[in-house]
């Protein structure tokens, strides 16, 4: 439903249209990397090595059937994208002067990957794979952005399809570890610092956005482009963190079970 309503919204309407062509008009070269790498990096070949590797580690975890689901999140993700980007049309009803590009296959890939490979990973290491990912889809999404590749709707609904996938795959696939027992959970205290750092850098940065939103909508005159650029940047990386702080709360990846091993009777350790 989501992609559906964010489509609607932001490509259909003539108001929609016209907010995130606003955003567009505050580039800067001054805001450019010298180097696209960590965007050209997502390929159709990478794409395919990810994959190979996420079933690697899956077989030698003795979880091939986890690799696979995670294999699914990633390929059916990237497919769905692409077909909705050349099915999907952005009709002229706000005089934009930039084509479709709803929704953003960069940013669906990015995230789509930190799904699966959080998927085949020991939940022990989950926490800063958690991180590491999250920091890179940010970025990925902030800068298609700030590029002018993409508009915040292309993020929203990239975030949409990759959680569709998890889902989708998390409920008719293969079981992944939810930490059943103990020793593969590791310590709690880093759990709790990622929770943290989740719910604080969304709060933040949806802050930032909104205030940036206003101050660019204030001013007297034109709007102040720039500062809706930088709400689009933030309302993206909100988009992307708080998508990744709810997968981390629903999965249980927040905490870490309370039971040792060691301390189970026999009968206990061997249901786990």
């Amino acid at each position: 439903m989501i992609v559906p309503l964010v489509y609607a919204a932001a490509v259909l309407t003539p108001v929609g249209q016209r907010v995130e062509d606003a955003a567009l008009g505050g580039v800067r070269e001054s805001d450019l990397f010298s180097s696209d790498t960590a965007l050209n990096v997502i390929s159709v070949p990478v794409i395919l090595l990810l994959v190979v590797v996420i079933v690697a580690v899956a077989f030698a975890r003795r979880r091939l059937a986890v690799g696979l689901g995670a294999g699914v999140v990633l390929l059916a993700s990237a497919a769905t994208s692409t077909l909705l980007k050349r099915i999907a049309v952005r009709p002229e009803i706000a005089q934009s002067t930039t084509p479709n590009s709803f929704p953003s296959g960069h940013a669906t890939i990015a995230l789509a990957a930190l799904f699966a490979v959080l998927m085949v990973t020991p939940r022990r290491f989950r926490p800063v794979v958690t991180v590491v990912g999250a920091v890179y889809a940010v970025f990925v999404a902030n800068q298609t952005v700030v590029y002018g590749w993409h508009r915040v709707s292309d993020i929203v609904g990239a975030c949409a399809i990759a959680v569709f996938w998890l889902g989708a795959v998390r409920a008719l696939g293969p079981r992944v570890d939810r930490g059943l027992r103990g020793d593969r959970d590791g310590r709690r205290a880093p759990r709790r610092v990622v929770s943290l750092v989740l719910l604080v850098a969304t709060g933040v940065t949806l802050a930032v956005g909104l205030t940036a939103l206003v101050l660019g909508l204030a001013t007297d005159g034109p709007h102040d482009h720039a500062a809706i650029l930088v709400a689009g940047r933030m309302a993206s990386s909100a988009t992307v963190l708080a998508v990744v702080t709810v997968v981390w709360f629903l999965d249980g990846m927040h905490h870490a079970a309370r039971t040792d091993p060691a301390t189970l009777p026999p009968r206990a350790e061997r249901g786990s």
